[in-house]
């Protein structure tokens, strides 16, 4: 093999082994800005009282929540709720005191308290309905110690202790996606017999630049 041959291989495997490198690189920090924002985060207790093949059911103790109300498109509501409880923890309230971030952030139905037959064309139609937009106060938060929000569209609430049948999934919660595992969720209680009363929850941990595969999300019923 001629000289300047043998120099130009060398020199485009040295360049492949850059381009890895830095591949690898840019990969290895993509999933450390993933995971620091939730390393510890805090989140509701809860107990799991039953695993199933496809779901689990757990129980929650109470806890509160910044929740705003929202209209249009599912991923559009989740975009407008989160910023603007966003501007709340960060300092948009009464003694523009700022709250630490906990996950997860919900989107529930903005009647989640009617109970309603869970066929396919009204389970659609409370995934796509008006939504209210939920962030979870600091475990210990007391209502009346909380800053009140600047914003009327912003109230705080008490979530008393309630049980959940739960289906989590990795990946990108896309409206089709979110529509897909709530639907799973509703048949398979549905075949167990078990009673459940509200309109699906969908929650989400992780922040929007989060990788895929390290991303948690859940699909919640409330169950009897």
């Amino acid at each position: 093999m001629p000289r300047k041959r043998i120099i130009r291989v060398k020199g485009n495997r040295r360049l492949i082994i850059v381009a890895i490198c830095i591949l690898l690189m840019l990969f290895s920090l993509w999933v450390l800005i993933g995971y620091l924002p939730t390393r510890g985060i805090a989140m509701p207790s809860y107990t799991v009282i039953e695993k199933k093949p496809d779901y689990e059911i757990r129980q929650y103790e109470s806890f509160i929540v910044a929740e705003t109300n929202r209209q249009g498109k599912p991923s559009e509501s989740m975009s407008s709720g989160f910023n603007e409880l966003f501007k709340y923890i960060s300092g948009d309230n009464v003694s523009q005191s700022k709250i630490k971030m906990t996950a997860p952030v919900i989107r529930t139905s903005a009647d989640e308290g009617q109970k309603i037959p869970m066929t396919a064309p009204v389970l659609k139609e409370e995934l796509e309905g008006a939504s209210k937009i939920a962030f979870v106060m600091p475990p210990g938060s007391r209502l009346e110690e909380l800053p009140q929000p600047k914003n009327p569209s912003v109230r705080l609430r008490v979530v008393p202790p309630h049980k959940v049948a739960v289906i989590t999934f990795s990946g990108f919660a896309t409206d089709d996606t979110i529509e897909e595992k709530a639907a799973s969720l509703v048949r398979a209680l549905q075949r167990d017999a078990i009673p459940f009363k509200s309109a699906p929850r969908v929650a989400l941990y992780n922040p929007p630049w989060t990788p895929p595969f390290m991303r948690r999300n859940e699909v919640m019923i409330e169950v009897d």
